[in-house]
């Protein structure tokens, strides 16, 4: 029997051909590079030991550096000039050199009868010279009585003195005789009236005590609108009769109290 008949010999050479193709792929990937990075996480602990070692070793080996210290130079003293016995120069060698201002000549010295261009002023002629030994006077306050300070009183004051300023004031002192009050007249007289009519009212404000007639002859409200206040109005009704009697028709109620006035803050007063 022809195995490529029967398909068996097909199926082996496609299989021959893959392998040859993955074999061929294989060879050309190029080699996978080593990742690893050095250190003591990443490498063998005995080479990195050794690496430790060597490179102690090395610095113990090596040579040491010497450091040299800075030269100074020499110090070179500076030629005093010709004519100076210190060393510093005159003046008249600093103007020759543009150095400051020449000296006039006419400056070497002056009458004894000129004073100098710019006298010389010391400090102490600023300031006024000043008293340290005067003793500073007391300032008197008017307004402050010192009774109450023993050491003051003491000081001005005597025995004689007490006694000349008590019969002084007692010459003066005036003893006021009392005299009787003056009566009460006009509207200072009906308003204490009206006060004590609250006081001894024996009821409130809306309470009938007194008997009216129901037949008026005038209106109570038209009788109200004649006075000025509700007081004025209440002195009328009483000097009318009130409260008994009500001519005028301002109490129609029969409390005794006319046209809208009201006791209360006085009987509150009262208790």
């Amino acid at each position: 029997m022809d195995p490529f008949r029967t398909g068996i010999g097909g199926v082996a050479m496609r299989i021959l051909l893959s392998g040859l193709a993955l074999l061929l792929l294989a060879g050309c990937q190029p080699p996978i590079p080593d990742s690893r990075v050095g250190g003591v996480g990443f490498e063998n602990y005995s080479d990195y030991q050794a690496r430790r070692y060597a490179e102690a070793q090395a610095r113990i080996n090596a040579p040491s550096q010497v450091v040299q210290a800075p030269v100074q130079n020499p110090v070179v003293p500076y030629p005093a000039p010709a004519g100076s016995a210190t060393g510093a120069p005159s003046a008249a060698e600093l103007a020759q050199a543009g150095i400051g201002s020449a000296p006039l000549a006419g400056s070497a010295g002056l009458p004894a009868n000129i004073p100098p261009a710019n006298p010389q002023v010391t400090e102490g002629a600023y300031y006024p010279a000043t008293k340290t030994d005067a003793a500073t006077a007391p300032v008197n306050h008017a307004g402050i009585s010192d009774e109450q300070d023993f050491n003051a009183v003491a000081a001005r004051e005597t025995i004689e003195s007490d006694k000349a300023r008590i019969a002084e004031n007692r010459a003066q002192y005036q003893q006021v005789q009392p005299t009787e009050l003056p009566e009460r007249t006009g509207a200072s007289s009906g308003a204490v009236d009206l006060i004590q009519y609250a006081l001894s009212a024996p009821n409130r404000i809306g309470e009938t005590v007194y008997p009216r007639s129901k037949i008026a002859l005038t209106n109570s409200q038209k009788a109200c609108a004649r006075y000025d206040s509700p007081e004025a109005a209440q002195q009328a009704f009483l000097k009318a009769g009130g409260p008994k009697r009500d001519p005028k028709n301002l109490d129609p109620d029969g409390d005794g109290f006319a046209c809208f006035w009201d006791p209360t803050p006085f009987q509150k007063a009262r208790g």
